[in-house]
């Protein structure tokens, strides 16, 4: 999708942890690359995720569309540093086994039934309340194949991500079904564009950038 956007991503951790650094603007990145900033849609929702010896340490975006350089910039740090489950990425974590991905979202359509979508192409997105509590979660397109999940066991662990766990495995198809048909429960479906980088080849990518 575009390593330039990785790059920035890397980027901006960087020179907050290393704040003697000067900070390089995205467009050195694309001229880098030979990639242009017109080959995507901005704004755009997006979501970065840092994963450190492919364990997850940090993912957070937006579903409200922000200019892709500002995007970036802002939640590559807010992924990195402000995760409520992970403690920050610190400056002796910036090694070989550190990746960032950036995830860019798009076409996003309501669904009527709880299998509409398809493993590897759809993020999926719920929301709904139930017995006067609200609950929403998400997960981007990469994970349900990523973790080897088939539709079911994704709807289930969505539901855990959104903090519900009143309903059986068993009972995940039937109780998506009785929501979506009553008009409680909002599930979407989304796609995303995903590129990752590491930070060898980050630095590396950096370093090549005359300053």
């Amino acid at each position: 999708m575009s390593k330039a956007l990785c790059c920035y991503a890397f980027e901006t951790l960087y020179t907050r942890l290393n704040p003697e650094s000067k900070k390089l603007s995205l467009s050195k990145y694309y001229d880098q690359l030979n990639e242009s900033a017109s080959h995507f849609r901005s704004p755009a929702p997006l979501f970065i995720t840092w994963n450190q010896d492919d364990r997850l340490r940090g993912c957070i975006g937006t579903f409200s569309p922000l200019s892709i350089e500002s995007g970036i910039s802002r939640f590559s740090l807010t992924a990195a540093l402000q995760d409520p489950r992970f403690h920050p990425i610190s400056k002796r974590e910036l090694n070989s086994s550190l990746k960032v991905s950036v995830t860019l979202l798009d076409n996003f359509v309501e669904i009527n039934t709880w299998d509409d979508w398809k493993i590897g192409l759809h993020g999926l997105r719920i929301s709904f309340e139930y017995e006067n509590d609200y609950y929403s979660g998400t997960f981007l397109p990469s994970v349900a194949e990523e973790e080897n999940w088939d539709q079911t066991t994704t709807l289930y662990y969505l539901l855990k991500k959104a903090d519900y766990n009143g309903v059986k495995k068993d009972r995940v198809a039937q109780f998506y079904t009785n929501g979506l048909k009553e008009g409680w429960l909002t599930l979407t479906r989304y796609d995303g564009l995903k590129d990752s980088l590491t930070y060898d080849d980050f630095l590396a990518i950096r370093n090549s950038i005359a300053l």
